[in-house]
């Protein structure tokens, strides 16, 4: 006999088999002898009774979750000696540990050849995974001291209880009495943030101003609205005897993507919400694709499944949303008269919203086809649209959208040819975002 994998050797009773019988658990089962050598060698136990019931009341109350319908404690003989024979099955609800340590690497064993080691992070993580079909943040967090301050402060606020009863009702707290990753989510010591930079023009080359937002997922979202809304520049236009006040972007809609990306995120990946804001729009990027089952088109329609159910729940008892699937569809209402319409772009392990400045000049690149079909029809044929645009714009028709729709053009087409007449200063442009407009010079 030699120790290995599924065996191993205790000379008498120790307090460390429950570190042995918590491995053998997480990993692939085992036996282990008490009365018996590291090296073999039967001594034999003289009091087998007493130490039996040692080893049962020492692993029902000192190992988590219960073990015990895995175990089975015998009396037998090797060598004419009696020996106890601890025989752990692997479990079904991995990982277990050690009560006193918690779901942490120096609570939970595995075994590894004749040595049972703390498991990584990272196994750990797999065991919690493997041990059902949960979402994330109905899983046990690894991380068990937790506080709320700021959750409690907004949730008190709100008029919502958040008593014991009520963490186990939100499952912030799971049946058996531990934290989940939700209550990690909220707690003081969540280690996900969101990262903030304003750029000063439209490409990602010089900062104005950068800010990292941490701590609970509430105090997160409530600071980011808030930092973002001192930057939505508010605009005002004089029309006859009213003055007509408009921010950067709808107020609105800048909440709703703020929500979705933490609502939506997968929190199994360690990256950070990232939001850049420039001259002509603001990206914000969350990590996690679209819930299984839903595609792009189903998001397009407002079909919602959120990957954080539960999240999603006590921003609903928050006001922070109204109902689910409603914010795409108020971001593209809030937009429905803009020349420039937001952007969703999704991979796989990401989503990307671009929502553009209601007050910016944009420029739109030039389309391979455009140039090829001009240089077809020639030099003349391109004069003549440039006559086309500005004999349109002294007839009254002063919009981009009215021009490109009584020529028919392209997008980029209008915009290069406006953009040529601005630059040979035919024209001139008055007032910005929607309500740019043409006059001839």
């Amino acid at each position: 006999m030699i120790e290995n994998s599924n065996t191993e050797f205790k000379r008498e009773y120790t307090d460390s088999i429950r570190k042995a019988v918590v491995a053998f658990a997480n990993t692939d089962g085992g036996c282990i002898y008490i009365g018996v050598e590291d090296d073999g060698t039967v001594v034999g136990v003289v009091d087998v009774d007493d130490v039996q019931k040692r080893v049962i009341s020492l692993c029902r109350d000192g190992i988590q979750p219960d073990v015990m319908m895995f175990l089975s404690c015998d009396r037998t003989v090797i060598e004419d000696k009696d020996v106890i024979r601890l025989q752990v099955q692997r479990g079904t609800d991995c990982p277990y540990y050690l009560k006193g340590k918690g779901i942490r690497p120096e609570g939970v064993y595995v075994r590894r050849g004749p040595v049972s080691l703390p498991a990584a992070e990272s196994q750990i993580r797999k065991m919690i995974r493997e041990a059902g079909d949960f979402h994330y943040e109905q899983e046990r967090s690894l991380e068990q001291e937790l506080t709320f301050k700021a959750t409690e402060r907004f949730l008190q606020e709100a008029g919502v209880p958040f008593g014991e009863a009520e963490r186990r009702t939100l499952r912030i707290v799971s049946k058996d009495g531990l934290y989940t990753n939700l209550g990690l989510l909220l707690s003081d010591q969540c280690q996900h943030t969101v990262k903030v930079a304003i750029f000063s023009g439209k490409k990602q080359v010089v900062f104005r101003d950068r800010r990292e937002f941490s701590g609970s997922l509430l105090l997160q979202v409530n600071q980011v609205i808030e930092y973002l809304d001192f930057h939505n520049a508010l605009h005002s236009e004089i029309r006859g005897m009213k003055r007509l006040d408009s921010r950067d972007y709808p107020v609105e809609s800048l909440r709703e993507a703020i929500f979705n990306a933490f609502v939506h995120r997968d929190y199994g990946f360690s990256g950070s919400i990232l939001v850049s804001v420039y001259e002509d729009r603001i990206e914000i990027l969350s990590l996690g694709g679209l819930a299984e089952g839903v595609t792009y088109n189903d998001m397009m329609l407002g079909v919602s499944i959120p990957r954080n159910p539960k999240l999603a729940e006590i921003f609903y008892r928050l006001h922070y949303i109204e109902a689910f699937g409603t914010g795409v569809r108020r971001i593209l209402t809030d937009y429905a008269e803009c020349e420039e319409k937001p952007q969703f772009l999704v991979s796989d392990n990401a989503v990307k919203v671009i929502l553009p400045n209601l007050h910016a000049e944009w420029e739109h690149p030039v389309i391979a086809e455009d140039v090829v079909q001009d240089e077809r029809q020639g030099y003349t044929a391109e004069i003549a649209a440039d006559e086309g645009v500005y004999q349109l714009i002294a007839a009254g028709l002063d919009s981009r959208k009215k021009l490109q729709s009584e020529l028919g053009f392209s997008l980029t087409k209008t915009v290069n040819i406006l953009r040529k007449l601005l630059d040979e200063g035919r024209i001139q442009r008055v007032g910005n975002g929607k309500n740019t407009r043409y006059r001839c010079k």
